[in-house]
């Protein structure tokens, strides 16, 4: 009869041991799935996305002309992408539209149609955003915006798809930016 040496408590005991490690991520993996919930929950592109409904929105009625148009406005478009309101930056999040100061003459062109164009859209009548204390800010210090409008059936138009489906924006990538010159 073989005997095993004091020392060794046999397989159930040495199997535990190995297993022991694994005891903090009970606790661990959940706390993640949860705290993963959360921000899923409180980030509106992601609740857009999969189909949650957006927390109540602000509405805004107000004339935006352009910010460069003589007289001065509180409300204004400042280029296809950013607009303020009263002493509030905002930018749409989820799109790039061509820049002012463009890279070439047909980059500042079209940079002045999608700058229209968002002010045409903001001038249809009221539209929702996000409340204030909810949203996110980019490195510049203006909020990143969910904007849409809902119409009486209750379907929602989104502004960035909407600048995005009629070529005045393209998908933000922060790898890489649009060629508008070409």
């Amino acid at each position: 009869m073989a005997r095993t040496p004091r020392f060794d408590r046999g397989p159930a005991y040495r199997r535990r041991r190995r297993q022991r490690w694994l005891r903090p991520l009970r606790y661990l993996v959940p706390l993640a799935l949860i705290l993963i919930a959360w921000q899923a929950w409180n980030d509106p592109a992601t609740r857009v996305a999969i189909g949650l409904p957006m927390e109540a929105g602000e509405e805004v009625s107000a004339p935006f002309p352009l910010c460069d148009a003589p007289g001065y406005s509180r409300n204004c478009v400042v280029d296809g992408d950013t607009l303020r309101i009263g002493n509030r930056r905002i930018r749409i999040e989820g799109i790039d539209a061509p820049e002012r100061e463009g890279r070439c003459a047909a980059e500042t062109a079209k940079a002045r149609i999608s700058t229209q164009a968002l002010a045409d859209w903001l001038n249809e009548g009221p539209f929702f955003m996000l409340p204030m204390n909810s949203v996110p800010r980019d490195q510049y210090g203006r909020e990143l915006q969910t904007l849409w409008r809902e119409d009486a059936d209750g379907n929602r138009e989104d502004l960035a798809r909407t600048l995005m489906q009629k070529g005045h924006a393209e998908r933000y990538s922060s790898s890489a930016r649009p060629d508008w010159c070409g």
